[in-house]
This record gives C-alpha cells, sequence and structure tokens, in this order.
C-alpha cells in the first residue's frame, strides 16, 4: 500500500468541484449562498433585520408555497403603496406610507437576489411578492406602527 501525503495531491483535477457539489445537499447549497450573499451584501437598510432572522427563513422565503397576502403585513396606506408600486404609479405613494417606492425597489432586489442564490429560475411575478411579503412577516409589526 502506498502513502501519499497532502503534497502530491493535485488540486487542479477538473472533477474535484464536482465531487464537492455532490457532498453538500441544494439545500445546504442554498446555505452557503445566502451567507455568502448575507456577507458580501446583506440586506438593504429599510430591511435591515433580514440578516437576524438567518438563512433558513431567508430560503423559506424562497421556497414557502404559502402565500401571504401583502395586508395581513403592513398597514393599510402602505398597503395602497404597495399597490401604487406595481402599477407603476410611483408618484401616487403617499409619504406617509411606511415603505416610498425607492424602499419598495430595495425588498424588491434583496428578493431577486435570495431567489437567484437559490437557483430558483424564472420565478412569477407572484412568487416575488410572496416572497417580498414574508420578508416583511418576519419583520415585526409592520401592521400596527406605533
Amino acid at each position: 500500500m502506498e502513502y501519499f501525503s497532502d503534497a502530491s495531491y493535485d488540486s487542479d483535477h477538473p472533477d474535484d468541484d464536482d465531487e464537492i457539489i455532490s457532498l453538500y445537499s441544494q439545500r445546504e447549497l442554498d446555505y452557503m449562498e445566502l451567507e455568502s450573499l448575507l456577507e458580501s451584501r446583506g440586506p438593504p437598510p429599510v430591511i435591515e433585520y433580514a440578516k437576524d432572522i438567518g438563512v433558513v427563513a431567508l430560503r423559506g422565503a424562497v421556497h414557502d408555497n404559502k402565500q401571504i397576502k401583502i395586508e395581513t403585513v403592513v398597514d393599510r396606506l402602505t398597503v395602497y403603496s404597495w399597490k401604487h408600486f406595481w402599477s407603476g404609479r410611483n408618484s401616487k405613494i403617499d409619504k406617509n406610507a411606511l415603505f416610498s417606492a425607492e424602499d419598495w425597489n430595495a425588498i424588491l432586489e434583496f428578493s431577486l437576489q435570495l431567489l437567484d442564490a437559490c437557483e430558483f429560475v424564472n420565478p412569477t411575478i407572484v412568487h416575488v411578492q410572496n416572497v417580498m411579503t414574508t420578508l416583511l412577516f418576519h419583520g415585526g409589526n409592520f401592521r400596527n406602527p406605533k
């Protein structure tokens, strides 16, 4: 039996990456990508709490089929800002709403990055909206702000 030290290991072998990837499930790969996303970019300031809810909850926001309606997550004025945002009427968003068009754009961008990190291909608008509402759901009391 021959002994091979690590020094004799050829790390440029083309199958190495495939072997490493096959060691992990897709779920574990998603968690690693989400951790990398949080370290490199992180969530926008408007939902900064998302960095603290953990990669399991973030992956759940992407893969959960349970639809959360915006009306159950934010106050009435912010529901209208959501509807104006999605209809492209950003100028109609009330200044007193919890989220401005810029905030919605930041949450949207972060949601798309979550989907990309989990290699979710071709999400529908409804799916993206659900990721956004799930993120808001984890954020706390946006329905009855003080």
